[in-house]
């Protein structure tokens, strides 16, 4: 077992202190950058930056970000929450460090997936046949890993190929492809 315990700090954003969201930050006993190369590998769109020894990625709307001896969470509601999201990680992090030698490691530094980058490669209709009121919200929730690119009904039309392509490889090299956690 790779992680058996951490400390736990709740914190305010520091862009807002009134925020109704938290953060967490859980401090490490033991220094877990040798599973990152394999949850790397399996992390559906991460971002994994080996020289600093992190690796970043979104979870049920949570953004996490594994470091050494850290785990950072954005956008919890609470220290029960907190608690929940970090004890899933532990065991998802335990797993994946005892199945490694299932696993392939991937070295390979993901692209950090931009909404505005996505918004420019949909159709721009605002049709909202995706169930989002504009092309942009819709970007955000793809960006996040609430909605799939399948759902953007026009982008499937002969018209925006081109787009649709340009789209797909950019997910695919964001790691979107990637079995999810």
């Amino acid at each position: 077992m790779l992680i058996n315990d951490y400390i736990i700090k709740i914190v305010l954003p520091e862009c807002n202190p009134s925020a109704q969201k938290v953060n967490a930050i859980a401090e490490l006993p033991d220094d877990i950058s040798d599973v990152l190369p394999y949850l790397n590998a399996i992390v559906k769109g991460c971002t994994y930056n080996p020289d600093a020894g992190t690796l970043r990625f979104i979870k049920e709307g949570k953004a996490i970000t594994l470091h050494p001896r850290k785990i950072a969470i954005a956008g919890l509601d609470d220290e029960t929450e907190a608690s929940q999201v970090l004890n899933s990680l532990k065991e998802f992090i335990n797993t994946t460090y005892e199945r490694k030698g299932e696993i392939e490691p991937s070295y390979r530094k993901g692209n950090e997936l931009k909404v505005l980058d996505v918004f420019k490669l949909l159709p721009g209709t605002n049709c909202m046949r995706c169930g989002e009121p504009t092309c942009l919200a819709f970007a955000n929730k793809l960006v996040n890993q609430a909605t799939d690119v399948e759902n953007c009904i026009p982008l499937h039309s002969k018209e925006y190929g081109k787009k649709r392509e340009g789209l797909l490889k950019m997910l695919d090299a964001a790691g979107y492809g990637r079995a999810m956690i």
